[in-house]
């Protein structure tokens, strides 16, 4: 039986309320991180990982989303005739290597970061598939595989494994606010034995975050339901996956590279300063500008 994974869904309904006015008419993940909107580069990870259908939800006035992934035959045509060869091809080559899908996300479901997932369950077959939130981006070592590509080879190489969630290592300090996994037999890879959302430190040995890079089986909609709200009234994923795991495996993948979230402009600038230090053609004067700034140097 193949375990190649053929679909994924990008997140990308969200409303932007942190970086109004800026989203007002631009969706978040449209922002750019150097030269790429944020949605772009989880793009590349999901066609780098052979994924073939990309479901992307959006919500009535995110359509930009939509037009950046679509050729445009005349921006092609403005390319080739001033000979900007390097952008026409940078520009063609990411929607050339999949099958995009748009949908609004239901406005008759619970708000919640389930809804989108639930919104497209018409399109999935009953096939596991990816998860990747709109906001999240990870930055891995130059030669090595994306995010996407990690969690599908693990996946791929557990017969057993149902599904898969992308981890990190966080400080101690931190574990409060995120969702921990707890691995069977504590080590950072394998079989999750719980997920505790924003725990005390005092009731988890575990460091290690899930965020959002996931594999899931279709069985996840006997419980990702319009009813099955939690807190606050909200319909969560994790929710699900929390009672997923009394019937499937779901393993957990610790990701080599950093994951950044872009939710809040703060970490929207980090993100795009740590994307720029990897550019060979940025590095250096993005370096002299920080210890210029630093030193209050004009």
């Amino acid at each position: 039986m193949s375990r190649k994974i053929k679909r994924a869904i990008i997140t990308a309904a969200g409303l932007g309320t942190r970086f109004l006015p800026a989203t007002k008419n631009l969706p978040k993940e449209m922002l750019p991180v150097v030269d790429k909107p944020i949605i772009h580069y989880i793009v590349e990870e999901c066609v780098e990982a052979g994924i073939e259908d990309i479901i992307i939800i959006i919500r009535p006035g995110n359509e930009s989303v939509m037009n950046y992934f679509t050729r445009s035959k005349h921006l092609e045509k403005q390319l080739a005739e001033s000979g900007k060869e390097k952008q026409l091809q940078r520009y063609t080559e990411m929607v050339n290597q999949a099958n995009f899908v748009f949908v609004h996300q239901d406005p008759d479901l619970p708000y919640g970061n389930g809804s989108p997932i639930l919104t497209a369950k018409h399109l999935l077959q009953d096939e596991p598939f990816v998860v990747c939130w709109g906001d999240d981006l990870v930055l891995t070592p130059i030669g090595a595989p994306g995010a996407v590509k990690q969690v599908t080879d693990f996946y791929s190489n557990y017969e057993d494994a149902d599904g898969a969630l992308a981890v990190t290592e966080v400080p101690r300090q931190d574990i409060s606010k995120l969702g921990i996994v707890e691995v069977e037999g504590g080590g950072k890879e394998g079989k999750i034995k719980t997920i505790i959302e924003k725990p005390t430190p005092d009731q988890t040995t575990s460091n290690l975050a899930e965020f959002g890079r996931m594999i899931l089986p279709p069985e996840i909609f006997e419980f990702l339901t319009p009813e099955n709200t939690g807190k606050d009234g909200e319909l969560w994923l994790m929710d699900s996956i929390h009672e997923l795991l009394a019937k499937k495996n779901i393993y957990a993948k610790l990701i080599n590279g950093e994951f950044l979230t872009t939710g809040d402009p703060f970490r929207f600038l980090k993100a795009s300063l740590k994307f720029a230090l990897q550019r060979d053609d940025l590095k250096d004067d993005l370096l002299k500008l920080m210890v210029d700034l630093s030193a209050n140097k004009p």
